[in-house]
C-alpha cells in the first residue's frame, strides 16, 4: 500500500503546486490539510524560506531562525550522503528547468546531536525562478496525505493514467504537445516555431509513441489535464 502513495505523492504536488500558482490556494491553507511539512526551498542553495508550522514545531526553529541560517542548518542537521549525494542530484534535476518535473527523494533529519536521523520521503517541484515547493512526509503519513488530496482535489483520470508517460516528454515535446491540443496542425505548429515541418512531424511521432496514442480528443485531453492549453 505505502508503494503506491509514494508513486502517487509526485502526482499531487504537481496539482496542489498548479492551485498555489494560479492563486486559488495559498501556503498556509495548504498547510492545514498537508499531514508532513511544507515547504518553500531556494533554487539557488536550498536555504529554507517558508516551514508549514507543523514542521517548524517538530524541528523547533522559528521562521526567523530558519531565515538567519539559511543553507547552514541543512549542514547542521542532515547526513554526509544527503548532502553530496542526494543533494547534487536534485540540483542536477532542476537545473533541466522543467516545471512540470517532480523530483522524490529520501532524505535525513538529525533532530538533536547524537541522535539517530530521521528519514522523510520528499517530493520537490520548480515553483517559480528562484523557488521549489516541497512536501516531506514521515513514513506512517504518506497514506494519509494521500487519501487526503484525492478527497479535497481529485486525480484527473487523464492526468493519472499518462502522469508518467508525460514526464517521458522533452521540453520541446511538451510544447508541440500544448499546440496540438489547441488543435493546431503541423504546418501551423512549424510556422509558429519557426521549425522544418519534418521536424515537427518527428516530434509528433516521438510523442505520440511515448504517450501510446495519436488520437487528437485524447490529446487535447493530455494537454488540458496538464494544463497545457
Amino acid at each position: 500500500m505505502i508503494h503506491k502513495e509514494l508513486i502517487d505523492q509526485p502526482k499531487q504536488l504537481y496539482k496542489l503546486s498548479q492551485l498555489i500558482q494560479k492563486g486559488l490556494l495559498d501556503l498556509d491553507d495548504l498547510a492545514l490539510i498537508i499531514p508532513g511539512i511544507l515547504h518553500i526551498n531556494s533554487r539557488e542553495d536550498l536555504a529554507l524560506q517558508y516551514m508549514s508550522k507543523t514542521g517548524l514545531d517538530i524541528i523547533r526553529y522559528s521562521m526567523e531562525e530558519l531565515e538567519e541560517l539559511g543553507a547552514s542548518v541543512l549542514e547542521k542537521h542532515q547526513g554526509e550522503f544527503t548532502l553530496k549525494v542526494t543533494y547534487p542530484k536534485l540540483f542536477a534535476e532542476i537545473s533541466k528547468n522543467d516545471e512540470n518535473a517532480v523530483v522524490p527523494f529520501f532524505q535525513d533529519w538529525q533532530y538533536n546531536e547524537g541522535e539517530n536521523p530521521v528519514y522523510h520521503f520528499t517530493t520537490t517541484k520548480i515553483l517559480n525562478d528562484t523557488q521549489l515547493i516541497s512536501i516531506s512526509l514521515f513514513p506512517q503519513e504518506i497514506e494519509a496525505f494521500s487519501k487526503d488530496v484525492n478527497r479535497l482535489f481529485g486525480i484527473n483520470a487523464v492526468f493519472d493514467k499518462y502522469y508518467n508517460c508525460f514526464n517521458l516528454l522533452t521540453k520541446r515535446e511538451k510544447e508541440i504537445l500544448k499546440l496540438l491540443g489547441q488543435e493546431l496542425s503541423r504546418k501551423e505548429i512549424s510556422q509558429l516555431l519557426f521549425i522544418d515541418p519534418k521536424t515537427v512531424k518527428k516530434h509528433c511521432e516521438n510523442i505520440f509513441k511515448k504517450l501510446g496514442t495519436n488520437k487528437r480528443t485524447e490529446i487535447k485531453n493530455i494537454a488540458d489535464a496538464f494544463r497545457l492549453i
